[in-house]
């Protein structure tokens, strides 16, 4: 099989995710729904691909440790970011594909006022936030490129693998590689600490060591950007302290409420034409009632808080869908899927449909 040919198909059908798996064809995962191609595959096949783009150090990792996290490069200038690991029937597959090129921010569909703060911020911490595959590191790659291209500064990434390649911009851009350049997330941020930086960004952040560390760096002045597997912005914050132990917490929370800046929550949604994804999101931006509700470890009430908000700087999910649909963008009962209140959405609908009445 030839793996570069698989990738360029896989690239121009529009698939963010190629998997091979012994016994079984080759699946694609276009606009969020897994797809097969050709015929099942052999073991001796993945094993073939797995060398041809895994090096040496790696295979002896992959066989040491039954798992490997990597890049892939083709010969054509895609990267993809891979992950090998052995299941019932034998080693298997991963790969994510890396756009080539970073998408401006104006084009990725999130509020303007987002752009407009981040390129003012000059300490905190701003999380994306999302499942695997919503689009959580393309966000941070275009937040990050929107901000050394304008304002430049020493940026340091600590990621595992190093996705997208920023551009230098205006400063110094630095990214390293967990395993390759830097030992672990915890080293690279503790490292930063001796860089001189201006911007942290951390792949993600998966434990008490790497967050402790990232909001120690936002404590002490900077700027730190980062990603976790949550669903929101108050499952964020509730995780974020629950990483710690209990004698901790209460010190966390202030430490939190002072550092915290913003999180994006972010979701793909098929459009209604049925060919293709729309970003739907959540933000949250800091304010002295959240900032007081995350002191007072009353997370609880944060979701009240972001619904009765008028800022403009605060948008719930529901907000999000049903600006889709009135845009025409998303169907109404795809929308009413996703919301995590299908009644607040509803409210919210009823509400701009007054608001067009008058």
């Amino acid at each position: 099989m030839d793996f570069e040919k698989v990738v360029d198909y896989a690239i121009q059908n529009n698939a963010s995710d190629i998997h091979f798996t012994p016994g079984l064809p080759v699946f694609m995962r276009v606009f969020g729904a897994l797809k097969s191609v050709g015929q099942p595959l052999d073991v001796q096949t993945i094993q073939n691909i797995a060398i041809s783009v895994i090096n040496a150090e790696g295979l002896k990792e992959l066989k040491e440790r039954k798992q490997l996290d990597f890049l892939a490069h083709t010969k054509s200038g895609n990267r993809l970011r891979g992950n090998a690991f052995y299941e019932r029937n034998g080693l298997a597959l991963s790969f994510r594909v890396i756009l080539k090129d970073i998408p401006r921010f104006d084009s990725i569909g999130l509020p303007q006022f987002i752009k407009e703060d981040i390129l003012n911020l000059k300490q905190g911490l701003v999380l994306t936030v999302g499942p695997t595959g919503q689009g959580k590191s393309t966000t941070l790659a275009s937040l990050l490129q929107e901000r050394v291209m304008t304002k430049g500064g020493h940026v340091v990434t600590t990621e595992e693998p190093v996705e997208y390649i920023l551009p230098q911009g205006k400063g110094i851009v630095q990214q390293r590689q967990v395993g390759r350049d830097v030992l672990s997330f915890e080293d690279g941020i503790l490292g930063a600490l001796r860089e001189d930086p201006d911007i942290l960004m951390v792949g993600e952040m998966r434990d008490f060591e790497t967050i402790s560390s990232a909001l120690t760096m936002a404590e002490t002045g900077h700027l730190v950007f980062g990603t976790l597997h949550t669903n929101d912005a108050t499952q964020t914050i509730s995780r974020i302290i629950d990483v710690f132990p209990p004698s901790q917490q209460d010190q966390i929370m202030v430490q939190l409420a002072t550092t915290l800046s913003m999180i994006i929550s972010q979701r793909l949604v098929m459009n209604s034409a049925n060919n293709g994804r729309v970003l739907a999101y959540e933000v949250l931006t800091m304010n002295y009632a959240v900032q007081n509700f995350i002191r007072q470890n009353k997370i609880f009430q944060i979701p009240n808080a972001m619904q009765t908000d008028n800022s403009g700087k605060i948008v719930v999910f529901e907000q999000s869908l049903a600006k889709l649909i009135k845009e025409k963008k998303i169907t109404r009962d795809l929308a009413f899927e996703y919301a995590r209140d299908p009644n607040y959405l509803e409210n919210v609908l009823e509400n701009m449909a007054a608001a067009e009445e008058e």
